[in-house]
């Protein structure tokens, strides 16, 4: 269930990772997501289903965000930036 749950929100997250010319261009949102997937790894290992299961908003969040504008990736990194403060807690 963890690695359905780790899977999903990171395939839906990384398929945001096309796209720049915004201050949040693609090398920026994938070291933010270089930072999400080591943090949701320590999640997973820990065994923490309740924070996993908590995240499911953030995965929804940012799935709905495939048809981003690839020149304005702001808001994508701006939901990333949420999720990480989500991990962090």
């Amino acid at each position: 269930m963890k690695k359905i749950l780790l899977a999903s929100l990171m395939t839906g997250s990384l398929l945001l990772l096309s796209g720049c010319g915004a201050p949040c261009n693609e090398q920026v949102l994938k070291d933010k997501m270089q930072i999400v997937t080591e943090k949701m790894q320590k999640i997973a290992e820990s065994g923490d289903i309740s924070k996993l299961m908590s995240l499911g908003k953030y995965s929804k969040e940012l799935s709905g965000m495939q048809g981003a504008n690839k020149d304005n990736l702001e808001p994508v990194c701006k939901a990333v930036d949420k999720l990480i403060a989500e991990l962090d807690k």
